[in-house]
C-alpha cells in the first residue's frame, strides 16, 4: 500500500461519515432523510431518490412528488415503516411527510450517534495506518524511508482526526441549535 492509497481510503471514510451526518435530522430538515429509503417496486428494492422528487417545503414538512402513480401506495408504506417514526399522507401523487420538533432528548440522543460515528471513522482511519505501516515493514525499506513513512502517515491521519473532530462541532451544534 503506498500513501496515495492510504489517503484515498481516508477520504472514503470521510466521505461516507458525512453522508451519515447529513441523514441525521437537525433543526434543518434534509432531503436525505427520506431519499435512500428502499421502496419494493418492479421486483426490486430501489431508493426513492429514483423513483420521485424529494423537496423540503418548511422545517417540518418534506414533500416527495412521485413520477408514476403506481408507486405511491407503496413508497408511502416504505416511508410509514422507516426508522423516521412518521405518518405521511398521500395527496394525489405527493407524499406529504410532516416531521415532529426534535425534543431536547432526542436531540441528546442524536449528539450521541454523532460522536459514535466519529469515534468509528477514527477507528476506520487507524485501520488503515496500521495496515500501511505492516506494508513499510514488509517491503523492507531503509530505515529513512520507514521513518519518513511514518512521519507522512501520521500526518494524514492527523489532518483526518481533525477534520471529523471539526464534523463532530459543527454537527453537534446544529443539532443542539433550537
Amino acid at each position: 500500500m503506498n500513501i496515495g492509497n492510504a489517503k484515498a481510503r481516508m477520504q472514503k471514510t470521510r466521505d461516507y461519515l458525512q453522508g451519515e451526518l447529513a441523514k441525521l435530522r437537525g433543526s434543518r430538515t434534509n432531503p436525505q432523510l427520506v431519499e435512500e429509503i428502499k421502496v419494493n417496486v418492479y421486483g426490486s428494492q430501489l431508493p426513492i431518490k429514483q423513483l420521485a422528487t424529494v423537496n423540503v417545503v418548511d422545517p417540518t414538512l418534506i414533500t416527495v412528488q412521485c413520477w408514476d402513480k403506481n408507486n405511491v401506495e407503496e413508497i408511502k408504506k416504505a416511508i410509514s415503516e422507516s426508522e423516521l417514526n412518521v405518518s405521511p399522507s398521500v395527496d394525489g401523487n405527493i407524499i406529504r411527510v410532516p416531521l415532529p420538533a426534535l425534543t431536547e432528548e432526542r436531540r441528546e440522543e442524536l449528539v450521541k450517534i454523532v460522536k459514535d460515528l466519529v469515534e468509528d471513522a477514527k477507528i476506520s482511519i487507524k485501520r488503515v495506518r496500521r495496515e500501511f505501516l505492516d506494508s513499510l515493514l514488509e517491503s523492507k525499506n531503509s530505515e529513512d524511508e520507514l521513518e519518513r513513512g511514518k512521519k507522512e502517515i501520521q500526518k494524514l491521519v492527523d489532518e483526518f482526526n481533525k477534520a471529523f473532530d471539526e464534523e463532530f462541532e459543527r454537527k453537534q451544534k446544529e443539532l443542539l441549535t433550537i
